[in-house]
């Protein structure tokens, strides 16, 4: 009998039915072992050992031989073991074992008690550990060459990749699966899972949000961003990765300002940051065009574009009246690069000077929220009435005499709400020969984007 513990004895035939009596001890205050609870097997010691314990309530076992017996009792009883209280009085109260609760041989046995030190509530389930998730990143209507790149990039980082293809292409109508792959093109080099409109519907961006999350719900994925390949997927990006729940996307209100070149340059006037003139057209025939130069104060040439353009398509430089007018008019008449119907041209002055390409990533955790990566230096010609960069020439951003580019491009990245991810700014300035700087510089545009011309 150990002090402060109970005492309980029962007993049970053996195979040769003879009854055996032994004293199960429980180390625990006797209000704990209900009928609804478990007890947890920590010791097993000798049935006819004296037992005693010390000033810290410590079990003291001394150190004699085990007795041998010849009859072998089956036990369930094992260490680490539980079973409910009840249980015990069904099952041996002792264990028929080797010199150690280890030997094999069997050669001595010995008949010991069980000794419970621990009470476990009941019931006692198991903890269900949470789902590992798969991290996973979306890429939004990618090109052939873009993933090659991102996916080797994923694959470093253990990431899930899926592709969203907006506008699948149409079979036997596509030049080069380079820049129009299907989705089949896309699982070949590597992507995933490919998601692409139904049949006969075309993109909706709700949709594609809902079965993303299903498939991030079923898959046990992660999504950590949404990443757009091409220009016109800039807006679209920023509203998917705010569907699925994601923080890492920018500022919705300016999502129109980073792809409307109108809206982007009123944003970047809101800072405070220089722009060039500008006015948006909206007469089919270009009839306000002449009222537009006049009331701008505008000398020719004169650059017409379509407001959600990229690259240089749909970009004139007009040395004339006519040409301006035919211009604008064919830009409200018509379809825009990206699919949709254009409501305006978008006319602005000729700017003049050196044009530079400023590459940024955007985080809050960088001290002005944006850093320059690098800064190349466009030599352009122009050619079939638009400006055609014919090389580029990677420059230092920490020479003092790109100080003032990098800044105004990092104040435009900030303008239009580009707080996640990368962004190409482009701009045009003046060599200052007495301070040996680049000055003044003004936005062309700014791309939410990686760089290198994706359309």
């Amino acid at each position: 009998q150990v002090p402060g513990a109970s005492s309980i004895a029962w007993s049970q035939k053996s195979s040769r039915d003879s009854l055996l009596v032994h004293p199960l001890h429980l180390l625990v205050d006797n209000t704990l072992s209900s009928t609804n609870n478990l007890i947890r097997i920590s010791h097993i010691i000798p049935s006819k050992m004296d037992i005693s314990v010390d000033n810290d309530h410590n079990l003291l076992l001394p150190s004699i031989e085990m007795p041998a017996e010849t009859n072998e009792v089956a036990h369930e009883a094992l260490l680490g073991a539980e079973m409910p209280v009840e249980e015990t009085k069904k099952i041996a109260t002792m264990a028929t074992l080797g010199s150690t609760p280890f030997s094999e041989d069997g050669e001595e046995v010995a008949h010991h008690a069980i000794v419970a030190t621990e009470i476990v509530p009941d019931p006692v389930d198991p903890p269900i550990p949470d789902p590992v998730l798969q991290n996973a990143v979306v890429l939004f209507d990618p090109r052939l060459p873009d993933c090659r790149q991102l996916l080797e990039s994923a694959k470093k980082r253990g990431l899930f990749v899926t592709a969203v293809l907006p506008k699948p292409p149409k079979k036997g109508l596509v030049k080069s699966k380079e820049f129009y792959p299907a989705a089949e093109d896309l699982l070949d080099i590597g992507v995933h899972q490919v998601y692409e409109p139904p049949i006969g519907q075309i993109f909706d961006i709700c949709e594609c949000a809902n079965n993303l999350q299903t498939i991030e719900s079923q898959q046990n994925l992660r999504f950590l961003g949404v990443i757009p390949l091409r220009e016109a997927a800039v807006d679209y990006t920023d509203i998917l990765g705010a569907m699925l729940g994601l923080t890492v996307h920018n500022d919705l209100g300016l999502c129109s300002g980073r792809r409307d070149k109108g809206l982007m340059k009123q944003a970047v006037a809101n800072a405070g940051l220089r722009t060039a003139k500008y006015a948006r057209l909206a007469a089919p025939d270009g009839s306000d065009v002449p009222y537009a130069i006049k009331n701008l104060d505008l000398e020719f040439p004169v650059v017409i574009k379509t407001p959600r353009g990229m690259s240089t398509m749909d970009v004139y430089i007009c040395d004339t009246m006519d040409e301006a007018v035919k211009r604008s008019a064919q830009i409200v008449n018509s379809i825009a690069p990206d699919g949709k119907k254009a409501s305006y041209s978008l006319m602005e002055e000729f700017l003049k000077g050196d044009e530079f390409a400023v590459n940024l990533i955007a985080s809050p955790s960088l001290p002005r929220g944006v850093r320059v990566t690098d800064v190349w230096r466009y030599n352009k010609v122009v050619m079939h009435g638009t400006r055609v960069n014919k090389w580029q020439t990677m420059v230092d951003p920490e020479d003092k005499m790109y100080h003032l580019i990098v800044r105004y491009a990092e104040g435009v990245t900030r303008a239009v709400g580009i707080k996640h991810g990368l962004a190409h700014v482009e701009l045009m300035t003046t060599f200052d020969e007495k301070t040996e700087k680049y000055v003044d510089p003004v936005m062309i545009e700014v791309g939410a984007r990686l760089a290198g011309g994706r359309k």
